[in-house]
């Protein structure tokens, strides 16, 4: 089959050449029926000629075919006329041309039979060669179908992975927008930072004058007050003495007091019993009042005998 196609693609290369050889439609189609029966022992047909060159009408190929073979038996009987030869010359001259033609065509033929047979040798080398190649075909479809099996699960394997660098990248541009933000923030942190370490070192050196000052004013106010401390400890020893003069003299003024409070009381004891008494002979004396009342009768501006109570 493969020493075949290779002897057909032969043909066709030699019939491409002779078609830019002889741009003629008649002409080719002669050359190409020489071709096919001198070079490749293959008996020209109309059908044939007509797949080989494909130009004209199905007439054409069937008269270059006709014409070929009358060609042909003509050349194989070959007449010599040439005045002044003798008849007999001339058939001898004719017959010895004939014979060298025939000799000519059996030559042919039999290089012709061996092409046959280098072709059948190269046809059996192709075909051996040919069956070869169908087992490595057939191992290379079974090797496709895996390979086919193993490219779609890498086909899938790659989507896999092509969403899941979609996914990375997504989540790389957003780690990047978050890194970018937080160098944004860290620089401005930065500068607070810095802001804030000289405010603090301002801050802090005004702490140290202030400290240096108020040491100053602790120092001059410990002095002062030790000695206002002393003179307070002095005062208070004076105001101790004159305590105990005054508690003292309290003392004495106490027990005089108490003394007289005694008196006072002693004294107002006897005024309370007075006053009772008093109240007793002031009742009697009203109850004979009431009773004289009763019995004698007095002008307003006649004047009483008895005493008032406030004589009383």
């Amino acid at each position: 089959m493969a020493s075949n196609d290779i002897f057909e693609g032969k043909l066709i290369e030699d019939v491409e050449k002779l078609r830019a050889q002889f741009p003629q439609t008649k002409e080719l189609y002669r050359e190409v029926c020489s071709l096919m029966f001198f070079r490749y022992g293959i008996q020209p047909t109309a059908n044939k000629l007509y797949q080989l060159v494909r130009k004209g009408t199905m007439s054409t190929p069937a008269q270059a075919v006709s014409n070929f073979w009358i060609e042909l038996r003509e050349k194989s009987r070959v007449a010599i006329a040439h005045p002044g030869l003798p008849e007999n010359v001339r058939d001898v001259a004719g017959n010895a041309f004939s014979v060298i033609w025939n000799a000519a065509l059996e030559a042919a033929n039999q290089n012709l039979g061996s092409l046959k047979a280098e072709m059948d040798q190269i046809r059996t080398k192709y075909e051996k060669e040919a069956s070869e190649a169908a087992i490595i075909i057939k191992k290379s479809h079974e090797n496709t179908s895996q390979l086919a099996e193993e490219i779609r699960g890498l086909k899938n394997e790659l989507l896999e992975a092509n969403k899941k660098i979609l996914v990375d990248t997504q989540v790389l541009a957003n780690q990047n927008k978050t890194l970018l933000e937080l160098k944004n923030d860290k620089e401005k942190l930065e500068a607070d930072l810095k802001n804030s370490h000289k405010e603090f070192s301002h801050e802090v050196n005004k702490m140290h004058e202030s400290l240096r000052l108020s040491d100053e004013r602790y120092r001059k106010l410990e002095a002062k007050t030790l000695i206002e401390l002393d003179r307070e400890r002095q005062r208070a020893v004076k105001i101790e003495g004159d305590l105990k003069q005054t508690i003292k003299a309290a003392s004495k003024a106490q027990s005089s007091f108490i003394t007289q409070t005694a008196k006072s009381q002693k004294l107002i004891n006897e005024l309370r019993e007075n006053i009772g008494l008093l109240k007793g002979q002031l009742k009697s004396r009203n109850k004979k009042n009431a009773v004289l009342k009763g019995n004698v009768t007095r002008s307003p501006n006649s004047k009483s005998d008895l005493p008032s109570e406030r004589n009383l």
